[in-house]
């Protein structure tokens, strides 16, 4: 079934043109519940690329497969940012909002579909990523933008940037009233911390290294926001 929101936002604005406000209340809430579920989907995805990327990139298995794992991971990451924000206007109560947000909801919903390898791999995914996982994360990402980068300046790299990112994340509650441009640029806010950090403590070309790295971190967050956005 085609997503008929497209029809109804024509209907928007040619009312508005005519100068008329004739759009039936149903519809227009249809509108507003449909914008506000895309962007819960928009958050839940955010947070399923950087807590869940490395696992769901590891999945065997043919792309129908890895396809259906991540709609599933999607779908409860969704239903506990939409729970966040029911709980945070008291839409629903502090252990409604538990339930989905315990990590034995996680595995229940995601057991039928994961081997038991993966599954363990996923229990140990299921609460806030550790700064390990954090960290793997961005290594790949290190080490092509900074390939010269000595061993002990990417350690510090890496210490730094998931120092900053850590700091400045959002928990569940303040999640929920976040808009993706808001999550988008507060990570961004702590890259540019990072790096004015890691300037007064590399210099010469590994500095260059280094900041090539998280420009290009800059760029990946941005390409990653306009590819998330849902077409008009």
């Amino acid at each position: 079934m085609k997503n008929p929101i497209p029809l109804l936002l024509l209907i928007m604005v040619s009312a508005s043109v005519q100068g008329q406000d004739t759009i039936p209340d149903s519809v227009r809430q249809m509108i507003l519940q449909s914008q506000q579920g895309s962007q819960y989907e928009q958050m839940a995805r955010m947070q399923m690329d950087i807590q869940f990327g490395a696992f769901l990139l590891g999945l065997s298995g043919d792309a129908q497969r890895r396809s259906g794992i991540e709609a599933a991971l999607l779908q409860v990451l969704t239903t506990r940012v939409e729970m966040s924000a029911a709980a945070a206007s008291g839409g629903v109560t502090r252990a409604q909002l538990q339930a989905v947000t315990d990590p034995g909801y996680l595995r229940e919903q995601m057991a039928p579909l994961l081997s038991s390898d993966e599954l363990a791999v996923l229990d140990g995914l299921g609460g806030a990523p550790s700064d390990e996982q954090m960290k793997q994360d961005y290594v790949a990402e290190l080490r092509r933008s900074a390939p010269g980068l000595s061993a002990e300046n990417r350690e510090l790299v890496l210490d730094t940037l998931v120092r900053h990112l850590r700091a400045d994340a959002a928990g569940p509650a303040e999640l929920a009233q976040l808009s993706v441009d808001d999550l988008v640029r507060r990570q961004m806010q702590s890259v540019m911390r990072a790096g004015q950090e890691l300037q007064t403590k590399i210099t010469g070309g590994q500095l260059e290294q280094v900041m090539g790295f998280l420009n290009q971190l800059q760029t990946n967050l941005y390409l990653n926001r306009t590819m998330s956005v849902p077409p008009h």
